[in-house]
């Protein structure tokens, strides 16, 4: 294959690159940079950091080549950008447009060759039809669907080849009409290749993640030349490390073809050869009998336009950043000129609360790898664990992945001194895991199972056979299969006890046992709740461990506050702590977010924050804070430092006891994970080509999320609670309100719910109305709490999430309550009541909703998805981002009907602190030294002056402002305490007894 690519200096200047023998017959490929492109000043075309289009990220599927694009917006029509490219041999050639292209949305554009005065090619790309390659080598497809959300980057060419002659081409790019649904159009590179057929390299074998990259790659240029400072002629070694999924190997290579002089400088040479320039590349250096490598890098062979000169110490890298081929402010400079700047700014220029001082009590990790410098980094930015002894940190910090299992533990703890056994703060049993189950036809497993029956006092009216008739199933019908899968989940959990007491007995009694628990399988950010929950009930393991990611899933940022409060009802059975990875990861995370998160976790009760892999970026494989975003490094500084000064409280602070739950229903979870169907029948599936034969059911489970998102914008605290709880412990005492979403509901929380109601309490259920029990059989005891007779269910809709397909959505009817419209997505449940009382129909008059005055309480059954159609009036029309700036904000519900119907059981509750403000969510600690207050503003403005009221039982002594670092000033009467502040985007406030 012959790759040549158009100089992004001068058009005339070309470079012809050979990569296959001679023996082969290779097509020509002929690459011009989106970026590169000439488009007139407001024209609708502009070059576009990838920061600002559809994907930034550090892993995945979706690259952009230079980090640059040609983009355009959705409603431009008409706007014209071109190129010249030589073409070195004539021939035929096929014209692809690789370009970003999420699901579901048209990215209209065409793409002309000019040759001669003649349009030798003309086609019209980017339809939301139209069959495209994609990312990892998913083949020819017109629409994808992958189950995590996003890695869409497509690469399109009508079969027809345009013939060309040896030469000059222009390449012409216009804006055209773009249908709605309608996003902006993001064009990575144009290729030209004599290839003919639907292929690329890397395609077969699975070797690229992204369509034509390795080609782009070959194609690319960025200059470098040395000064040798040796005492003899010597060359230049150079290497740098696989960041790009699935390429994680390195490259290397020898600079130039010929020794340097002492003394002298080296002519340029391409170090592109050895980079990957779809992210920011770390080029290692090394030069014999050097100290420092002097060098200089330029965008051209002859050095006319300099992006850079540096010294780099012999063995550490040269950072070229992944804008250097085209962005005229990117500069090359070495890491540890990167590391000294931030090291200075963290030191010096960036707020540094707590007097300077890291956290004391609560431990921060993250991992730092690289020469000595890295750790000096890495205290510098306030981290208090596993550095050199040399560095402050915390007593105990010790941290190990991962070893699960009697012998694994024991071995390894015998590997360690006594100091350092002592020094384990927490082992993990494993990364992004299941717990895993039983072999069910295993003979020993059945009498066990007889036992298990017996001791429970289950006969056959639970069960529908005798207890020492009992086996275990997974058979659809079979009462037996809802215990099967209680017992088996039992025998897990008791495995992974012996695992913890074994740890315990090894290491020393206190240290924690873990496994990072992975939210990205659907229903996305709703772990099982056999794992996330009951486990830790069962202390399988001693502290609970998750990680965040969503700045890469299409869920709202606001998310994490669903993810904590499930940790929260995970370890309330033991007090046990919560390991929270707050991933830091940029390209991928703003700043904006990666600050509200950081603070939002220690408010939420989190007691370890975890960074994961943080940098420098050249020496981790993916998931890390590149040099290209020093405001990454900002924030994590001064987040960890901001918790130095609020710890006091946060450590061991309690949250205040809510009065709303919404209900984690495992009969939910258990029955809805069993509802497939074919795929074809979901109006979004049925678009993507690689659709599953079997789509699981995820609205009832959604549908719970949502509404504690609805519940938290209307300023209320919110638990989740389990059947169990309500059950077993009574839980239902504490709470004024209840939503339940979910089709099925456990028979034993029925009969408490229905007393419940009965003596006050406000129930409010929805997607399914619990309207079958845990053994999917009709469930007429929840419905008479509800006050109706029976419902009839249609669904349109099986899986929707909330930034990808809920915003297109179609209502399946309209719900009308209190005269207002209400678009009803996903389910339809029309209503039969006895005694409820008819508060909203549908367009044919139906009963959709009602109330139930029930004894002293009241049931609310809203025959929709009532999470999903309130949200969906907070989403905009636009394709996800997976990471950057271009589209990422935090759906607020506002519109009023979707308000009210969504706030229905909350009238006459009195949050613990209001702000009149949607946008703003607060949390509590309480301790003896005082009231933490965590405001966290979901918006991307500001807010300036926001007044906020906090019940206190008495006057503050004192508020302090810890972004501010000033105290506030506060008034108290009535048992509230006010005061105003101006809020970025979270703050921690101190409220001291």
């Amino acid at each position: 294959m012959t790759i040549i690519r158009l100089s992004l200096c001068l058009a005339a200047s070309l470079t012809v690159v050979p990569i296959a023998s001679a023996e082969e017959i290779a097509p020509t490929v002929v690459i011009a940079e989106g970026e590169s492109f000439t488009a007139a000043a407001g024209s609708g075309w502009m070059a576009t950091h990838q920061d600002d289009s559809y994907a930034s990220h550090t892993y995945g599927g979706m690259w952009v080549m230079n980090g640059g694009l040609l983009g355009a917006a959705p409603d431009s029509a008409g706007a014209v950008a071109t190129t010249t490219v030589q073409v070195p041999t004539a021939g035929a050639y096929r014209v692809w447009s690789k370009y970003q292209a999420p699901p579901y949305f048209n990215f209209t554009h065409r793409i002309e060759v000019i040759q001669g005065g003649k349009t030798v090619h003309a086609h019209d790309y980017g339809k939301i039809d139209a069959p495209r390659m994609w990312s990892f080598s998913a083949g020819l497809h017109r629409q994808l669907w992958w189950s995590w959300g996003l890695d869409h980057d497509a690469a399109e060419a009508p079969a027809a080849m345009a013939t060309l002659a040896a030469g000059p081409a222009e390449i012409r790019i216009s804006t055209i009409a773009n249908p709605q649904p309608a996003g902006d159009r993001f064009i990575d590179f144009v290729v030209l290749t004599t290839e003919p057929g639907d292929t690329y390299r890397g395609f077969k074998p699975y070797g690229v993640g992204s369509p034509f990259m390795l080609e782009a790659m070959a194609a690319s240029r960025v200059y470098l030349r040395f000064k040798n400072s040796g005492p003899a002629p010597a060359r230049l070694t150079a290497s740098t490390a696989g960041h790009m999924q699935p390429l994680y190997g390195g490259q290397s290579g020898t600079f130039p073809d010929g020794d340097v002089a002492p003394g002298q400088w080296s002519g340029w040479f391409n170090i592109a050869t050895i980079c990957r320039l779809a992210h920011d590349e770390g080029v290692t250096l090394n030069l014999p009998g050097a100290a420092d490598i002097e060098v200089e890098v330029a965008r051209d062979p002859e050095g006319k336009e300099l992006r850079g000169q540096a010294t780099v110490p012999n063995g550490e890298a040269l950072i070229l950043p992944i804008d250097i081929a085209w962005n005229p402010k990117a500069r090359a400079q070495s890491n540890r000129a990167h590391a000294r700047q931030v090291i200075a700014d963290a030191k010096g220029t960036w707020r540094r609360a707590n007097g300077g001082k890291k956290p004391a009590l609560i431990p921060f990790y993250g991992a730092f790898n690289g020469p000595a410098w890295s750790h000096e980094l890495k205290d510098a930015l306030g981290y208090n664990t596993v550095l050199p002894d040399a560095y402050p940190q915390l007593e105990i910090d010790g941290y190990h992945q991962h070893k699960v299992g009697k012998e694994a533990i024991t071995a390894y703890a015998a590997t360690l001194t006594p100091e350092q056994r002592q020094r384990m703060r927490i082992l993990s049993f494993g990364d992004e895991i299941h717990i895993g189950g039983i072999d069910y036809n295993d003979p020993a497993n059945t009498p066990k199972f007889q036992a298990w029956l017996a001791q429970r006092g289950l006969g056959a009216a639970e069960l529908g056979v005798a207890s020492d008739q009992a086996t275990l199933t997974k058979q659809a019908g079979s009462r037996l299969t809802w215990w099967a899968k209680l017992f088996e989940e039992q025998q897990v959990f008791a495995t992974f006890a012996a695992s913890t007491k074994v740890a315990e007995e090894t290491l020393h009694p206190k240290v924690l046992t873990g496994a990072n628990y992975s939210p990205h399988s659907l229903p996305q950010y709703y772990g099982p709740i056999h794992q996330w929950i009951d486990l830790f009930r069962h202390r399988g393991m001693s502290a609970f461990w998750t990680e965040d990611y969503i700045f890469s899933t299409p869920e709202s940022p606001q998310m994490i506050g669903w993810m904590l409060a499930t940790a929260r009802c995970g370890t309330k059975y033991h007090d046990l702590p919560i390991h929270f990875y707050v991933m830091p990861h940029a390209p991928g995370q703003t700043p904006g977010n990666l600050r509200r998160s950081m603070l939002y976790a220690i408010g939420a009760g989190a007691d370890h924050i975890d960074n994961f892999w943080v940098g420098p970026a050249e020496y981790f494989t993916e998931n890390f804070v590149d040099w290209s975003h020093p405001e990454s490094f900002k924030v994590l500084s001064e987040s960890i430092h901001d918790t130095g000064e609020v710890e006091a409280i946060a450590h061991g602070g309690k949250p205040r006891v809510a009065t709303v739950a919404v209900l984690l229903s495992k009969a939910t979870d258990f029955n809805e994970g069993r509802v497939a169907v074919d795929g074809q029948k979901d109006p979004f599936v049925s678009q993507c080509t690689n659709e599953p034969s079997r789509l699981v059911q995820t609205i009832g489970r959604k549908d719970a999320q949502l509404l504690y998102l609805a519940a938290r914008q209307a300023g209320v605290d919110v638990d989740l609670i389990t059947e169990d709880d309500i059950a077993e412990l009574d839980a239902l005492k504490q709470y004024a309100v209840v939503y339940a979403a979910g089709e099925w509901i456990e028979s034993r929380a029925t009969a408490k719910l229905d007393a419940w109601v009965q003596a006050g309490g406000t129930l409010y259920a929805s997607a399914g109305l619990g309207a079958r029990n845990e053994h999917d059989e009709a469930n007429p005891a929840y419905l008479k709490i509800l006050g109706l007779a029976e419902t009839s269910l249609v669904k349109d809709t099986w899986c929707l999430r909330p930034l990808l397909e809920l915003p297109l959505a179609k209502p399946i009817d309209t719900m009308t309550v209190d005269g207002a419209l209400i678009p009803a997505v996903a389910f339809k449940q029309v209503l039969k009541p006895t005694s409820a009382t008819v508060l909203g129909t549908w367009s044919d008059g139906a009963p959709a909703a009602t109330m139930h005055a029930y004894g002293a309480g009241k049931a609310y059954a809203i025959g929709t998805a009532a999470g999903h159609a309130c949200y969906k009036t907070a989403l905009r029309v636009v394709p996800f981002a997976r990471g950057g700036r271009k589209s990422i904000y935090t759906p607020i519900i506002t519109d009023p009907a979707a308000v009210s119907l969504v706030r229905l059981p909350l009238a006459g509750l009195v949050p613990e602190v209001t702000t009149g403000d949607a946008s703003i969510e607060a949390l509590l600690l309480e301790n003896t030294g005082g009231t933490l207050l965590t405001l966290v503003n979901w918006s991307d403005q500001p807010r300036k002056d926001l007044k906020v009221s906090v019940r206190l039982a008495a006057a503050p002594k004192s508020a302090r402002s810890v972004s501010g670092q000033r105290e506030i000033a506060v008034t108290y009467a009535d048992g509230i305490a006010s005061f105003s502040i101006d809020l970025t985007e979270a703050d921690y406030i101190v409220l001291a007894k």
